[in-house]
């Protein structure tokens, strides 16, 4: 009987559960090592007896290409892993809870060491990258994954983190002294699908991080390492991505990562993006995580290999579009500042992506217009930069943005840029060059009011042309009718002869010194004028007869045009009928309710800017009742006045009209 406290052979293996799994694992394993050596022992012997001495110069060996490395792993995992026995592994953890049911971490020993003595193919590629996403866990039986799964949930989550963290440090020391296999791999990936809260502990996160940044310059154990990082459940993409931005992107961000790192990271980042663009998911990038992935891309002196670097630039739109995308009228107004400030130091091709982005912003929210007149006054040669983009792209940018809110922006910054009254302010050449940008444009927009007024004027212009036609048309004649009676009886007004004869003797007045002196511009002038008489009369006479045509054609004129709205009126009569449908119908409802919606954001900004004008107009009234209180009623018009004025009229006119003669005359006389 061994004495107490003896802590070698049987009774330490009694009272140690890891100790006995270690020597069933010893016995399991001890009967096919032995036949392995002698197998091994005689087939060296047999080589040695038989084969000839290799010669010293030989033909070089061919390389075995990618492809075919491949379909060899595969096929020799698979041939393992297909003598796993369900029965016997099963057999086996139900012996050992019996013994030990109690420590759970013996029964994933055990799991490991089964998976330890069948699966002993070594891995080729330490990041995976030839094979799917799944390998090699796919390539496990349907029974086995389930029969894990089932273990894995009787276990306690402290139990779990702790075995993950221990095969986690086998691994890497594996891959470290190169005798890594697959079976680390595949226990993994199954506490990783099965149980993601060990995956993701803190312990866990932990652990990881310490491993990572002490392999940093051991590239195989780094990809190892990072192959283990991103192994989340295929449908959390938002984890993914957070995993990269917080764990991978900083890598690349170092000095020390070297080529077959950044290869598998970038990789990484391109399954994401393209399970994102296959998936409907909303997801997110912060701030934060978008301005260091853009920085990196930028960088000048940063680590990344050119391939590398081009290929992140072709995934800066496909990474943007996830920023942007979510809530882009309330999200974007937290890219525009950093975007604006990064302007001024940004290279030629960045300044591009940043002048794209910056309109972007514009475009999607509101906010950004107050946000860059706030940030003008600190940042005006960033601003000077995005508004000669505006200024050179006019036709294009102003296609969607919104012309209200630049249109207030521009006049924001002209009313910073001028200089105010009494005061001689000396502008920089930057100042001075948005200042002329801000008034070209804001020329270019417009008023709205003068839209409005022109609008008005055609109208009116439209309606009285009319009337007069049928008043001419209904009398028969001009001087017969309404409107030429009227003419008539202002004509004969004493005013208005008192007008025409002044104005008849100026005309003659100039007609004679035009004929003296400049005969030949004046029968350039009579030749133009006779030209547009012309053409005006003949568009009189044809838009009479036109009108009095459809005068006398009105009846039919009317059934045709009835017959036209019948027909037309059936049409989307039928359309709609065959579109009522009910979910069309409720795509109707739905739609309705949007633009129900956008039509109160539009009342409330109509009464916003009516109130505005309505502002502007009693600010303008009152500045003209001033001007004409100053100029009119205080200070009295006079004839010294009137004469003053004539003579500046006068010496305008001479020295317009002599360089226009002078021109004429170089052009067609000299």
């Amino acid at each position: 009987m061994p004495k107490a406290g003896d802590d070698s052979g049987e009774n330490f293996a009694m009272s140690n559960p890891l100790m006995e799994h270690e020597n069933i694992f010893n016995l399991m394993s001890h009967s096919d090592k032995t036949a392995t050596e002698q197998d091994s022992s005689s087939d060296n012997k047999e080589n040695y007896i038989t084969k000839p001495r290799a010669a010293v110069k030989g033909k070089p060996k061919k390389k075995t290409s990618p492809t075919a490395v491949k379909k060899m792993d595969r096929e020799l995992l698979l041939a393992q892993l297909e003598q796993f026995d369900i029965t016997e592994l099963k057999q086996l953890i139900s012996d050992v809870k019996k013994k030990f049911p109690k420590h759970p971490l013996v029964w994933l020993k055990d799991v490991q060491s089964y998976f330890q003595m069948k699966v002993k193919a070594k891995e080729s590629d330490p990041g995976l990258l030839m094979y799917e996403c799944g390998y090699p866990y796919n390539m496990l039986a349907a029974e086995i994954q389930d029969f894990l799964c089932t273990l894995y949930s009787d276990i306690p989550d402290s139990v779990m983190t702790s075995f993950y963290i221990e095969c986690l440090n086998t691994f890497a020391r594996d891959v470290r002294t190169g005798t890594g296999g697959y079976h680390h791999r595949i226990l993994l990936q199954s506490m990783s699908l099965h149980c993601p809260k060990t995956n993701h502990s803190k312990a866990v996160t932990s652990e990881l991080k310490n491993l990572l940044d002490d392999s940093v310059t051991r590239t195989k154990e780094c990809v190892a390492l990072l192959w283990c990082l991103q192994m989340t459940p295929l449908n959390k993409l938002e984890t993914k991505l957070k995993v990269w931005f917080t764990w991978m992107l900083p890598l690349l961000q170092g000095k020390k990562t070297e080529k077959p790192v950044q290869d598998f990271i970038v990789r990484c980042l391109e399954d994401i993006v393209n399970e994102c663009g296959d998936s409907k998911q909303e997801l997110e990038i912060t701030p934060c995580d978008f301005f260091g992935y853009f920085d990196l891309v930028f960088t000048v002196n940063s680590n990344l290999y050119p391939h590398i670097q081009v290929l992140m630039i072709e995934m800066l739109d496909s990474i943007k579009s996830l920023s942007f995308a979510l809530t882009p009228d309330k999200r974007l107004r937290s890219f525009f500042p950093s975007l604006l400030i990064r302007l001024h130091a940004s290279g030629t091709s960045q300044k591009g992506y940043v002048l794209q982005y910056l309109v972007e912003c514009l475009q999607g929210d509101s906010q950004c217009w107050l946000l860059w007149q706030q940030m003008y006054s600190k940042h005006p040669t960033n601003s000077l930069i995005l508004l000669e983009h505006i200024h050179g792209n006019w036709k294009a940018v102003t296609k969607t943005l919104n012309k209200t809110a630049l249109k207030q922006t521009l006049d924001y910054l002209t009313m910073t840029l001028s200089p105010t009254s009494g005061k001689a302010v000396k502008l920089k050449d930057s100042q001075r060059r948005s200042l002329e940008l801000c008034t070209d444009m804001s020329h270019a927009l417009g008023s709205p009011v003068k839209a409005a007024f022109k609008l008005a004027l055609v109208v009116m212009l439209t309606l009285a042309t009319a009337y007069i036609l049928h008043d001419v048309k209904e009398f028969g004649s001009f001087k017969a009718s309404r409107t030429g009676r009227v003419c008539t009886t202002l004509l004969q007004h004493n005013a208005v002869k008192q007008s025409m004869a002044t104005a008849q003797k100026y005309g003659s007045t100039v007609h004679e010194y035009g004929m003296k002196h400049s005969p030949v511009l004046m029968e350039y002038f009579y030749t133009i004028c006779n030209s547009v008489s012309s053409t005006l009369t003949l568009f009189a006479l044809t838009a009479q007869t036109n009108f009095n045509y459809v005068l006398d054609n009105r009846v039919e004129i009317t059934e045709q045009v009835k017959n036209v709205t019948m027909e037309a009126a059936e049409t989307v009569y039928g359309t709609v009928t065959s579109l009522a449908r009910p979910e069309n119908v409720q795509w109707l409802e739905d739609t309705g309710l949007q633009y129900m919606a956008l039509g109160r954001v539009y009342v409330a900004q109509g009464a916003e800017y009516g109130a505005q004008g309505a502002q502007m107009a009693e600010e303008q009234f009152t500045l003209a009742k001033a001007y004409v209180t100053d100029n009119f009623i205080n200070d009295p018009v006079t004839v010294e006045r009137l004469k003053g004025w004539g003579l500046v009229a006068y010496e305008w006119a001479l020295v317009t009209y002599t360089d226009i003669y002078s021109k004429l005359y170089t052009t067609f006389v000299a």
